[in-house]
């Protein structure tokens, strides 16, 4: 089984026991989910959408590739995410994305708040997107990490310097990477051992490309990292060096105690907010109470 495959399974996976699990649904706020289809046109790369409790708007989650991670001959594997959201159009970010972006909003998504089905191979893949996470797993002690990068402003602008696009892309990606590690937490029944939090100097876009993105001071780049230990051995902190960036300043630290752990903030850059979750901290069995299409 090739990388792309193991976590395409993986990924459906845990979807599948969450939403056949209420229990696990409710403590990771997943509330729907379905596989993204090709329409018009087969898709080369796998994709779902998301559905979000008490969230306005609806996400896509793309697995973007996948390969080995580490030293030759290591069992370590990445999977790496694109995260897009398509808001809804009473959401209070909507006025955020570009003109663009609002008038397929409008036009091209259907009543799930997702693109119909028809149209989704038309939209450019840039468009709606808000960051990524990588997943990386260690095959043989088990360990995982979790990893988040946005900018907490996502700022384009055109050619003349006008700004066309200013979307929270780290309040609105870091949800999915929360429920991420809530799933792999309490389907895998796993607890969080680590969270690291940390920044590297922003910048803005330039629509049409060709040019160099200016700096800007005033937005961060942020990195978060969720780390699980592993079973078999400890090589988590390894996964996490092959990951971080070495430049990045580490603006929060923080190792959990084994057992569970009530939602709370982290104090870090106050522009690339972060809160704990208790789905990060399994261990107890649950017991399929719902039935779930695979359709």
């Amino acid at each position: 089984m090739n990388a792309a495959e193991l976590f395409r399974l993986r990924f459906q996976s845990l979807v599948a026991r969450a939403l056949a699990v209420s229990e696990i649904a409710s403590r990771t706020a997943l509330a729907g989910a379905s596989e993204v289809w090709g329409g018009d046109e087969p898709r080369e790369r796998p994709a779902w959408y998301l559905w979000l409790r008490d969230a306005p708007g609806a996400w896509q989650l793309e697995l973007s590739g996948a390969e080995p991670l580490g030293p030759a001959g290591a069992r370590g594997v990445v999977g790496r995410f694109t995260v897009r959201y398509y808001p809804s159009p009473a959401a209070p970010t909507f006025e955020s994305f570009s003109p663009e972006e609002r008038r397929i909003a409008a036009a091209a998504l259907d009543g799930t708040g997702t693109p119909r089905i028809e149209l989704a191979s038309r939209i450019p893949d840039a468009l709606f997107t808000v960051g990524s996470v990588e997943w990386a797993l260690d095959l043989d002690g088990d360990a995982a990490v979790f990893a988040l990068a946005s900018l907490d402003r996502l700022r384009t602008r055109d050619q003349r310097g006008d700004v066309i696009r200013d979307v929270p892309g780290w309040r609105l990606a870091m949800p999915i990477f929360s429920l991420l590690a809530g799933l792999h937490g309490q389907v895998e029944r796993r607890a969080a051992s680590r969270l690291v939090l940390s920044r590297l100097p922003g910048f803005e876009l330039v629509v049409g490309g060709g040019v160099e993105p200016p700096a800007a001071p005033e937005i961060a780049q942020g990195e978060a990292f969720v780390l699980f230990p592993a079973v078999r051995g400890d090589p988590t902190e390894l996964l996490l060096d092959l990951l971080h960036d070495p430049v990045a300043d580490i603006v929060a630290d923080v190792s959990f105690s084994p057992g569970g752990h009530p939602p709370h903030d982290i104090v870090g850059d106050p522009r690339l907010p972060m809160r704990v979750s208790s789905a990060w901290f399994g261990g107890g069995a649950h017991v399929a109470d719902r039935l779930v299409c695979s359709c």
